[in-house]
């Protein structure tokens, strides 16, 4: 009787499946671990990414303001802005703007002057030193400066003012006084008043008179006796006027 050989053969093909199971198994198994592994590298929630870095290179934390200014591409703009607020008054708040954009302050003293008549100065201001008069035969101060010039000349205030004082002294002569606002005062002697009265406002060059006589100095000649005062001090005119002239002295 012949063997029976279909069952030696269906025991090879067994042991062939089972083999094909055992393999797909452990691939199945590979590819989870592999799954598994790159899952558990994607950062979590609020965890930053462990291959990257936020913080500033070398490169970023040594470039210049002045650099961020120029227009370099940079997301630390920080110092541009701070230079631009301190420089734009649009972008400085209401009370810095205001600052920055206030007006000039209003001058102090009196800025802007002309000459009364002429250019020539025959007494010069001798502040507390005394000189001697020729007209009184005696030595004081001069608290002026003298101009000289012929009678009937014009006068000219020398400077925006307010005539404060018309009048006429047995020493000086006709006196004519303008407030100029600051404490600066000016003050005519021997200048006969023209057209104007006390309380009128004279532009700086504006005739106010014409030249006369004055008593206590009728020896040195047709002049006009021009005082400067700044809160009530005397000053040399020449000097506020700030004008060259020519001087005998």
């Amino acid at each position: 009787m012949e063997p029976m050989h279909p069952p030696k053969k269906r025991r090879k093909k067994g042991r062939e499946n089972g083999f094909l199971i055992a393999a797909a198994i452990c691939l199945l198994a590979i590819g989870g671990a592999a799954v598994v592994t790159f899952i558990n590298s994607l950062p979590g929630e609020g965890e930053r990414p462990r291959n990257r870095t936020t913080e500033p290179t070398a490169i970023t934390t040594g470039k210049r303001v002045d650099q961020l200014i120029s227009g370099v591409p940079d997301d630390r703009t920080t110092a541009a802005t701070v230079r631009t607020t301190v420089t734009s008054p649009a972008l400085l708040p209401a009370t810095a703007a205001a600052e920055v954009n206030a007006p000039a302050p209003e001058p102090t003293a009196v800025d802007l002057y002309v000459l009364p008549m002429s250019n020539e100065v025959i007494k010069a201001f001798s502040d507390t030193r005394q000189v001697f008069s020729k007209t009184m035969n005696d030595w004081r101060v001069h608290p002026g400066v003298d101009f000289k010039g012929k009678n009937g000349d014009e006068i000219k205030a020398v400077a925006d003012g307010e005539i404060i004082k018309i009048g006429k002294d047995p020493m000086w002569g006709d006196t004519i006084a303008l407030d100029h606002g600051f404490g600066i005062v000016s003050t005519y002697r021997g200048a006969a008043p023209k057209q104007i009265k006390e309380g009128d406002t004279v532009k700086m060059g504006q005739v106010i008179g014409t030249l006369s006589a004055i008593p206590c100095e009728s020896e040195d000649g047709p002049h006009l006796h021009l005082e400067i005062s700044s809160d009530n001090k005397q000053i040399d005119p020449v000097a506020a006027i700030g004008v060259e002239v020519n001087s005998d002295q």
